[in-house]
């Protein structure tokens, strides 16, 4: 499920001009009939044409209900099986719910073809009266779309703290897992601290794992998060879990270089003589990345390294920055290992033999879970299979590690083009775009997008 950006602007091209499309925009000037054209047909948007200049709720209502006396618009949606019911909820239109719901009938629980509820996309949007309004018509709080997604996943992830609480004092689950995690990991990742807060008040597991390595901890870590950190240590967080070959909190950290974080971990217990899934300690990771700073935060609290004849900070220092010594000596093995797994799979996929490179790039997975270039590697290979779901699956899973780039939201896009999702490729193309504005691939892929999707609305 997505949002339209309401600012979304297209590149030129031959589908369409520089500047919005308003066919393909939900509510693009705040006006919920701009989306009527796009439901009904060209032929069939005259008597729309007036009420787009409409400016408020009330004016907005007041033209849904003159063209109601002419238009079916309980049957009217638009490709994705979304209704007019869904857009309003979008927009905070509440007057337009009222009437859509109470004088039209429209089922307040109805579905678009992937499931999409209108009390999902108010949650997304954070619309609280809307919300309101459906739940005192019996609209249900916690019902998924079919990739397991609730109402409290989407306020959560997009830090909505109003509607969060309303949600659960509505007693919906705290921790339920959709196809990426629980709403407490997504609130984490995006640094929503108060989201954070209110999930953790409510019982929210600050120690549930998903896809073996995921924890809300290690969600904040890698979302540079610290607020959010520290109510998870507070709230019980266990600071030296880590998942299935997977490093833990402190040494993930210790990585990105994030000296607060590794002090805050230290004061909480954090233990730094836990190696990561190549075998390496933090602070020989430190002493490899050149950060002195945090091999000075470290050498108090880590146990001696046998093989390293001068244990002094200078001395370990000196010794991983050896031209004798391989910075990360300990897993020699293991990064030369991955270096020709990784080698291999490019081999194969120039020869187009996919099911070769994928099982090439899970070995890698296997030693290395949080390698995201894998999870696009093979996010493409299975797109070449024809394996649409899996693709799409593999490139979420690479977003949710690295939603900072660019080829991780150009491969969920290409995989919903796959799947003839057309608006959904179009938003991720455009959010790549947004992260790599001079990509013409991109540039191209999106202009292909919205002509697909404009082609879907004419037929």
């Amino acid at each position: 499920m997505r949002a339209w950006p309401h600012t979304f602007l297209l590149p030129p091209g031959p589908s369409c001009s520089p500047g919005p499309c308003p066919i393909h925009i939900f509510f693009l000037t705040a006006n919920m009939l701009a989306v009527v054209p796009r439901t009904f047909g060209p032929a069939q948007s005259s008597a729309a044409a007036a009420a787009t200049m409409a400016s408020s709720t009330s004016d907005i209502e007041a033209a849904l209900r003159r063209l109601a006396k002419e238009k079916d618009l309980r049957g009217g949606k638009d490709a994705k099986g979304e209704t007019v019911l869904h857009l309003a909820a979008s927009q905070g239109c509440v007057g337009s719910c009222r009437f859509l719901v109470e004088e039209l009938g429209f089922d307040v629980n109805c579905v678009s073809n992937t499931g999409v509820t209108p009390m999902l996309f108010a949650a997304l949007e954070g619309n609280v009266q809307v919300m309101r309004y459906l739940l005192d018509h019996d609209g249900d709080p916690a019902m998924p779309d079919d990739k397991g997604s609730t109402p409290l996943h989407l306020a959560a992830e997009e830090g909505h703290c109003e509607a969060v609480r309303l949600l659960l004092s509505k007693g919906v689950r705290v921790d339920p897992i959709d196809h990426r995690a629980t709403p407490l990991h997504l609130a984490a990742a995006k640094d929503h601290d108060q989201v954070v807060k209110v999930l953790l008040e409510h019982g929210a597991d600050p120690n549930r794992v998903v896809h073996h390595v995921f924890s809300p901890l290690m969600m904040a870590v890698r979302g540079k998060a610290l607020k959010c950190m520290r109510l998870l240590i507070e709230a019980g967080a266990d600071v030296n879990a880590h998942g299935y070959s997977g490093p833990t909190p402190l040494t993930e950290a210790v990585d990105d270089g994030l000296t607060n974080f590794v002090k805050v971990l230290l004061e909480a217990g954090a233990d730094p003589n836990i190696p990561n899934q190549h075998g390496v300690i933090p602070i020989e990771l430190a002493a490899a990345r050149g950060r002195r700073k945090l091999v000075e935060i470290l050498f108090p609290r880590t146990k001696p390294i046998r093989s390293l004849p001068d244990w002094s900070i200078d001395g370990i220092i000196r010794h991983f920055n050896s031209p004798h010594i391989n910075p990360l000596q300990a897993a020699v093995s293991g990064k030369e290992r991955i270096a020709d797994l990784k080698s291999q799979g490019k081999e194969a996929f120039g020869k187009k033999d996919y099911i070769a490179a994928m099982y090439f790039y899970g070995l890698v997975m296997e030693i290395d879970p949080f390698d995201a270039a894998m999870f696009a590697n093979r996010s493409l290979c299975w797109l070449r299979k024809g394996e649409g779901d899996r693709a799409l699956q593999d490139a979420r899973h690479c977003k949710m590690m690295k939603p900072g780039w660019s080829k991780a939201w150009y491969r969920e896009g290409a995989a919903l083009r796959f799947m003839k999702d057309y608006e959904g490729a179009a938003a991720a193309f455009h959010r790549a775009l947004q992260l790599d504005p001079k990509s013409n691939e991109i540039k191209e892929a999106l202009r292909e997008a919205v002509k697909s999707m404009e082609e879907m609305q004419h037929n």
